[in-house]
């Protein structure tokens, strides 16, 4: 690892706090507008949103649905499960989700730190599924752009982890190679397969979630903060 001179990193739930980004917004949403619609309890809500927001996401990944489609039914499907059929309040609420979750600030723990103190001797960038037009906004609002000298989008690459053409696309917008790179991430099959299947010998599943790992050649940390005595 100390020989490795560029490191990617996914963003969502590596670095950005997904999870409680992504709640505070939610409960805000429910407060807004379905309290007084539903008798379902918010965490309900909450759990719904997970799955049918997951569901579509992996659809997504595999390419058989596109973004709109995507943005247009999270929230459609998620109320329609609370009894509450009205698209045109599905549409809304999606509006609201866009526009307050990336303003979040919650990094994971030790995060700015982390990229602080690797920042000094190597070359950061960042490699997300993410919309381009969200990710960019989430890194300039956190105050860690400057951090990260490339961010490749599956919207920039036309392409989606785990696909290769991303990893590929990824070290030639960054002049990179392989064997000189690390892809950093907490998905075991998004990031940390991809890139092993692109060839990639060199990966870090930032395991927060506590998933099994299959993939014995990859190195494993529970924080952002355990990755520094990899790279010193």
């Amino acid at each position: 690892m100390r020989d490795s001179s560029h490191l990617f990193f996914d963003l969502d739930r590596t670095i950005w706090d997904y999870e409680t980004n992504s709640y505070e917004t939610l409960v805000d949403l429910w407060n807004t507008h379905l309290a007084n619609e539903s008798p379902k309890p918010v965490q309900e809500f909450i759990q719904i949103f997970r799955e049918e927001n997951a569901q579509l996401w992996d659809l997504f990944t595999a390419n058989k649905i596109d973004k709109e489609f995507l943005r247009k039914e999270r929230f459609r499907r998620s109320i329609s499960r609370l009894g509450i059929d009205d698209q045109n309040l599905g549409l809304l609420m999606e509006d609201h989700y866009l526009e307050h979750t990336p303003s979040k600030k919650r990094l994971l723990p030790g995060a700015f730190e982390t990229l602080e103190i690797l920042s000094k001797n190597f070359t950061l960038h960042i490699i997300t599924n993410g919309f381009e037009d969200v990710q960019n906004f989430k890194l300039r609002n956190c105050g860690i752009d400057h951090f990260f000298k490339e961010v490749i989008t599956s919207d920039g690459a036309g392409s989606r982890k785990p696909n290769r053409e991303i990893f590929d696309y990824a070290l030639d917008i960054c002049g990179a190679h392989a064997d000189e790179s690390v892809m950093i991430g907490d998905d075991p099959t998004i990031d940390i397969a991809g890139a092993l299947d692109a060839g990639w010998k060199n990966t870090i599943l930032v395991n927060t979630m506590k998933l099994a790992n299959p993939f014995s050649q990859a190195h494993e940390v529970e924080s952002l903060p355990e990755l520094l005595p990899l790279f010193s």
